[in-house]
């Protein structure tokens, strides 16, 4: 008579904790004016360091987080020590990417530097106050990471009023998104009770307005161009109650706004 068996089976090691940024959106965020920056200049050399001392000081941020603790206990005492080594190796690579870029980068571009160091140090403040999900929070992440572009514009050879309307039309561009997706996020939050979309809506009009008065002022017209598309898109999501349910295809659409922006800055401003 035959008798099963028992084998031992092997306990499921645990799922380890990715290190690289969770924010989908803050990914396009950086990518987005770095293609802009690079399509209407050249890769210099400097160009490309520089933009790799950005994304590995980007990739940084989560294990920065980690360490301390902004991700919570857990998270800190089970991979605080690997996001130690992730961030000590990340910080210095792009450490040495940055210093490689600051020294073959013309003055224009070194000085450029001086606006994502400010807002970088900024962002460093709201997320130990734990504020950078709230909308300014989000705006001044958005600026952040949207004005590591001009530099690696300017370095790689584009015209300084074209890197600035570039960085100009992104800031606007994305300040009109987060508004758009704080009216979302409190709808869902409050189930409908709290609605900031009229608001936000003003203000995203008058961020497109922004943007035109400045074309008008002297800046490139592809400034109010690139504007547009965002600034409308997120007019639209501020007046209409969409369902929950299509939050992911009004994700994919306001990717789909930013990528037409980038066509449109490529366009007017190479």
């Amino acid at each position: 008579m035959l008798t099963e068996t028992t084998f031992p089976t092997e306990t499921a090691k645990p799922r380890r904790r990715s290190l690289l940024p969770h924010e989908h959106g803050a990914w396009g965020q950086l990518a987005m004016p770095l293609l802009t920056a690079l399509a209407i200049g050249r890769p210099t050399a400097a160009a490309t360091l520089l933009t790799a001392a950005v994304v590995l000081a980007f990739i940084a941020h989560e294990p920065l987080l980690v360490a301390l603790g902004q991700r919570g206990r857990r998270a800190r005492a089970e991979d605080g020590a690997r996001a130690v080594r992730w961030l000590l190796g990340l910080g210095g690579l792009a450490a040495a990417t940055g210093l490689g870029g600051v020294l073959l980068a013309p003055p224009a571009a070194r000085l450029a530097l001086v606006l994502p160091a400010a807002l970088a140090a900024a962002v460093a403040v709201l997320v130990r106050r734990r504020q950078e999900k709230t909308a300014i929070g989000e705006i001044v992440v958005a600026a952040a990471l949207a004005s590591a572009g001009w530099a690696v514009a300017l370095a790689g050879g584009a015209a300084p009023a074209a890197a600035l309307a570039a960085l100009l039309a992104w800031i606007l561009a994305f300040a009109a998104a987060t508004l758009a997706v704080q009216v979302i996020l409190v709808r869902v939050r409050s189930k409908g009770a709290a609605d900031p979309g009229r608001r936000h809506a003003v203000i995203a009009a008058l961020l497109a307005a922004a943007a035109g008065a400045l074309s008008w002022a002297g800046l490139p017209v592809a400034l109010a161009l690139a504007t547009l598309p965002t600034a409308l898109f997120s007019i639209v999501i501020c007046l209409v109650r969409f369902s929950p349910r299509r939050l992911r295809e009004l994700g994919w659409a306001l990717v789909g706004s930013s990528a037409v922006t980038l066509v449109i800055l490529v366009a007017g401003l190479r």
